[in-house]
């Protein structure tokens, strides 16, 4: 789809992911094969918190919806496999391979 952007320049249009601005307005994270640092951002912004990584950052994917309504400690148990993990200090979300 398209969306309508309006600054001080003017009125700009831009192609969007429908499916992804649907599933924020649904609460739904909607990960579409979106990279660690992408589905990170999202999370980071609907949780509070500061994204912090350890190491490299691991060149994986993640597909799927996940509920927002789920704790953050659910959302991370989810989305954790041998590749990477978190852990929680505060308002810091650690990410590590």
């Amino acid at each position: 789809g398209m969306q309508a952007l309006k600054n001080t320049a003017g009125l700009k249009t831009q192609e969007v992911d429908t499916d992804q601005a649907i599933a924020w307005k649904n609460g739904v994270f909607n990960f579409n094969q979106s990279s660690l640092p992408s589905a990170m951002r999202q999370i980071a912004r609907w949780y509070d918190v500061e994204i912090v990584y350890e190491k490299n950052i691991p060149s994986i994917t993640f597909a799927g919806k996940i509920q927002r309504s789920l704790s953050l400690q659910q959302i991370l148990k989810g989305l954790e496999d041998d590749q990477v993990h978190f852990r929680i200090e505060g308002k810091k979300l650690i990410v590590m391979p």
